[in-house]
């Protein structure tokens, strides 16, 4: 599929279908992959209105610059927070700016595929769905470019509320949404690095309707450096705050949220080395369908 930059929603989908991409970006992001994450958004077969990118406290000089750069080049809308604020605030800030109706997440260090908000508006489009939240799989790579696996989550409506029960039923940087309907469920939740999760979770005992597409469509930096950093009090402590969100929602029972909470917090107490096999050999594997591990 070629890639035709001057293609905006509304030529293809109609004014329903305009939609902002909504990006965060902090000191400690890279600022060569934060510049290939907002090309990808503008390199699609299908542009969005505005790619709002909000600065999450103060950055690098790098960064700076780099987002200089590209916002001499593509309409970007920034959004400066004072202090660092973390990833959920940040992103509700954003959606504040937000003037459309479909919102498409983009993470900072991750590519978005050329056909990905095509193939995901043409869904969207079509009636027969009446959807409200739409993800895909991804591929996951590690600092050099190098596959580690292969995320595909549940498809179906029925498949994702099941699966809610247990795990993250999307990859949060390949998602579009209503923006409407999160707004109404209150936003992102303040739960570090479990927002998206708790959203969904919202959302769906809300009555949101979803779906995931099997093509991947964005390329995600995970690896080794990621279960290293991805460990300790602070993410154990976000487990059980996520599980008994869970809980409360009566998304699963107050037995299975302790067992679920406990075992899990305990995974991210573990030393990185053990946490990496978990990931690789369990996580990655139980998904929907199994991994591609290579």
């Amino acid at each position: 599929m070629e890639t035709n930059v001057n293609i905006k929603p509304t030529d293809v989908f109609g004014d329903n279908f305009e939609f902002s991409v909504l990006m965060s970006v902090y000191r400690n992001d890279n600022p060569q992959l934060l510049v290939k994450a907002v090309e990808s958004c503008f390199l699609n077969t299908v542009t969005p209105l505005v790619l709002i990118l909000v600065i999450d406290g103060p950055i690098t000089d790098q960064l700076e610059q780099k987002i200089s750069d590209l916002e001499s080049k593509y309409p970007l809308s920034i959004v400066r927070l004072p202090e660092n604020v973390g990833l959920a605030e940040a992103l509700n800030v954003g959606l504040k700016h937000v003037k459309t109706e479909w919102v498409a997440r983009a993470d900072s260090d991750d590519i978005n595929m050329p056909f990905r908000f095509e193939t995901q508006l043409r869904v969207l489009s079509d009636n027969d769905y009446n959807l409200d939240i739409i993800g895909s799989s991804i591929i996951e790579v590690d600092s050099n470019g190098s596959k580690v696996a292969t995320r595909r989550p549940p498809y179906t409506h029925q498949e994702i509320l099941n699966f809610s029960k247990q795990r993250n039923p999307f990859n949060h940087m390949t998602v579009m949404y209503r923006k409407s309907k999160v707004i109404a469920c209150g936003g992102y939740p303040n739960i570090y690095l479990k927002e998206d999760y708790a959203l969904w979770a919202t959302m769906l005992v809300n009555n949101a309707r979803a779906i995931n597409i099997e093509t991947p469509l964005v390329t995600a930096t995970a690896g080794k450096d990621m279960y290293r950093r991805r460990g300790g009090i602070k993410y154990a402590l976000a487990e059980v705050k996520l599980q008994k969100h869970l809980v409360n929602l009566g998304l699963k029972s107050m037995l299975s949220g302790v067992i679920d909470g406990f075992l899990r917090a305990s995974v991210f107490l573990m030393p990185a080395k053990f946490r990496e096999l978990i990931y690789l050999a369990f996580l990655r594997n139980s998904s929907h369908s199994p991994s591609e591990i290579s």
